[in-house]
């Protein structure tokens, strides 16, 4: 077996569920789904016989405390552990939701997720928990019924390993607290060890502004553009936000909208500068130039 090989749930089964959950909405299949997550032991069964896992390293556990709101949006301390947890981990199996749905799986049946139930919470929204929120999409009939239950499923899908298959590749980083964890302490990890960079309190305030912030970086991450996809070009730009935000606290560099100016503005430049093939330092000067003449026309 190769050796880089970890545990996950088979692709394709879970790949075959993930669709055939979202086939209909309120659907008897969906139904069921909500129902076994009612009951931990049941729901770890029936994902076990639906999606068995493959052979593989074992990950493991996040060590620290887990509470249902800190499940769903990890402080970020607890981002920071569970990444020195799975640092090792290559970022060929970490963009896989099949790998981060078998570790969210182990947690709920280790207890550490004490319910299965907290996968339906969006405490994002609502101060309602996993169990409430899966109880009343199940109470309703009709429409309205269905389009709750199909909301629920959605969540726990998200929240389990990303959903592609609605959201596209950027899920796994943004919706899976697990993956995002990882992803943005990969960063950070990076980042911190370059010269001359912000520090990593600032750093963080970038990736973790808000969840809009955070989805419009990822594009960086998930691009297949040749420039965006450079770690140089990325751990540049993050830094040259920091430093804006840090001497302006009120930028407009931190809305998301401006965002995306700033990442289309760069890729457009790209197009007829070598800006992949320059050192860190050179792209930094870049960014920088590029970001105050975007906030001196904001």
């Amino acid at each position: 077996m190769n050796g880089n090989t970890y545990k996950e749930r088979n692709p394709e089964d879970y790949h075959k569920l993930q669709v055939g959950l979202l086939k209909e909405k309120g659907s008897s299949m969906q139904r069921d789904f909500l129902v076994s997550m009612e009951n931990s032991t049941k729901f770890i069964s029936s994902m076990d016989m639906k999606v068995p896992p493959t052979n593989g390293k074992e990950t493991p556990q996040f060590t620290g405390p887990l509470t249902e709101k800190s499940f769903i949006t990890p402080t970020k301390e607890q981002e920071q552990v569970m990444y020195e947890s799975w640092r090792y981990i290559p970022p060929s199996i970490a963009c896989r939701m099949s790998f981060w749905a078998d570790v969210t799986l182990d947690h709920v049946r280790s207890g550490k997720i004490t319910q299965a139930s907290w996968l339906a919470s969006d405490s994002n929204k609502t101060a309602e928990s996993g169990e409430e929120r899966i109880e009343f999409s199940l109470s309703l009939s009709g429409n309205e019924g269905c389009k709750a239950v199909d909301d629920c499923v959605r969540t726990v899908l998200r929240q389990m390993s990303g959903l592609p298959a609605a959201r596209g590749n950027r899920s796994l980083f943004v919706d899976c607290p697990f993956g995002r964890a990882w992803w943005r302490e990969r960063i950070i990890a990076r980042i911190v060890k370059r010269e001359g960079v912000e520090d990593r309190d600032s750093l963080l305030d970038v990736l973790r502004y808000n969840k809009a912030y955070w989805e419009n970086l990822v594009q960086m991450i998930v691009s297949r553009n040749s420039v965006l996809g450079s770690v140089d070009v990325q751990d540049a730009l993050v830094n040259g936000l920091a430093k804006c935000f840090n001497r302006n606290p009120n930028t407009r560099l931190q809305n998301a909208a401006m965002l995306v100016k700033v990442l289309r503005r760069f890729s457009n430049m790209s197009a007829s500068r070598e800006i992949g093939a320059l050192e860190f330092d050179e792209i930094s000067e870049i960014v920088d130039d590029l970001l105050a003449r975007i906030q001196k026309t904001a």
